[in-house]
């Protein structure tokens, strides 16, 4: 049986997230209130009720795309 590409995706807290890219964990929890109508940041994903995760590849992305636009 072969694994999915995102079966073995590593998915990171909000503050691991935040962490990498150096914003505050509000800052994520702000993004990901209006993430449906304004995109900002990686997509969030809820984990049970309370929870937010992020996929590792989609906060690399963000840090990819921070990068060249500056």
């Amino acid at each position: 049986m072969t694994k999915s590409p995102r079966s073995s995706e590593r998915w990171l807290t909000a503050q691991e997230t935040a962490d990498r890219l150096r914003v505050k964990r509000k800052t994520l929890y702000n993004w990901a209130s209006t993430w449906d109508v304004e995109h900002r940041g990686p997509e969030p994903h809820r984990m049970g009720s309370r929870s937010l995760r992020y996929r590792e590849t989609d906060v690399d992305r963000c840090i990819e795309s921070q990068s060249r636009a500056v």
